[in-house]
């Protein structure tokens, strides 16, 4: 019992606290800002959900002084940005709003934000799973045949280590729909990676489990993806989040540049008007999306695969 009320009084619960107390505080941005605060209810909402998920992880009793740490670095900047912004108006209000009308923003904005990401999901989802599955495939079949591998590996190779973000604008340009060009920045930017690891993947399996398949006369389609891809399965997730991550910000880019829908599509929108509180919104909603994600991957992971090496 000691030890859960330590837990529960640290430097994250502090800051918490401050931020709640500053509310008591008069307002300088309030005064000086034709429209003024918004309702601190969406903010004070999100506060306690943050705070909500950390006691989960808390009483899980997993890495619970990184979680503490973490949300001390979270609550501290809250305070901050709070304190120095809302309440004494340091910044331009105009660059820096104050967190009360960022979060205010997922209210008022609901239905965009909500539109923007589905077109968004439905763009990553088919992209990244027709990139990583053709990757995994084709590479796998690479990867065990050596004079392929030997021909086309430094080919791969070299083109994997171009950014997508060099050639983004290049394929909005020419392809003939938005829709057809985000789907390709994301299977190009996700690909040649892929491919890459998968060809090297398939040559790290130990040499007595191909063996064994090969002693029980299995034929070659059955040894690829029945004993090799399941094999590399922990590899292969453990490289999802970089990839995720790598997908969100080339199609990001590829919705700034021709796009009508869409997370980036908000942000561009939105910067284009000078309009910094929803620009900002739009930010930390795409930081969410990207970390829920990597969060589900995680769980998947626990739950799908009960191997390792």
């Amino acid at each position: 019992m000691i030890k859960k009320l330590r837990n529960i009084f640290n430097f994250a619960h502090f800051f918490l606290l401050l931020t709640f107390l500053s509310f008591i505080l008069p307002s300088k941005y309030k005064a000086e800002m034709q429209e003024g605060l918004k309702s601190p209810l969406v903010f004070i909402i999100v506060l306690l959900i943050i705070e909500f998920l950390f006691l989960i992880k808390l009483f899980g009793k997993k890495d619970i002084q990184a979680s503490k740490d973490i949300l001390a670095f979270v609550f501290g900047f809250i305070f901050l940005w709070e304190l120095l912004v809302s309440r004494f108006n340091i910044f331009p209000y105009v660059f820096v709003p104050a967190p009360e009308n960022v979060f205010y923003i997922f209210i008022s904005d609901t239905k965009k934000i909500l539109l923007g990401f589905l077109s968004s999901m439905f763009l990553l989802i088919t992209g990244l799973f027709s990139a990583i599955s053709s990757a995994v495939i084709l590479g796998t079949f690479v990867g065990w045949n050596q004079r392929l591998t030997k021909a086309i590996y430094p080919i791969v190779k070299a083109i994997s280590t171009v950014p997508p973000l060099i050639y983004t604008p290049y394929v909005v340009l020419i392809m003939p729909t938005y829709t057809i060009a985000s789907f390709t920045v994301i299977f190009l930017s996700i690909f040649w990676g892929v491919f890459m690891s998968s060809i090297n993947n398939t040559a790290f399996v130990e040499k007595k489990i191909i063996n064994s398949a090969r002693v029980l006369n299995l034929p070659t389609a059955t040894i690829l993806f029945k004993v090799i891809i399941p094999f590399n399965f922990p590899r292969i997730f453990n490289g999802l989040p970089i990839n995720i991550a790598t997908a969100i910000m080339t199609l990001t880019a590829a919705e700034m540049l021709g796009a009508d829908n869409g997370m980036g599509y908000y942000v561009r929108y939105s910067l284009s008007f000078a309009n910094y509180t929803k620009a900002i919104a739009g930010i930390i909603f795409i930081a969410l999306v990207v970390t829920l994600i990597n969060n589900g991957i995680s769980a998947a992971k626990k739950y799908l695969i009960k191997w390792n090496y």
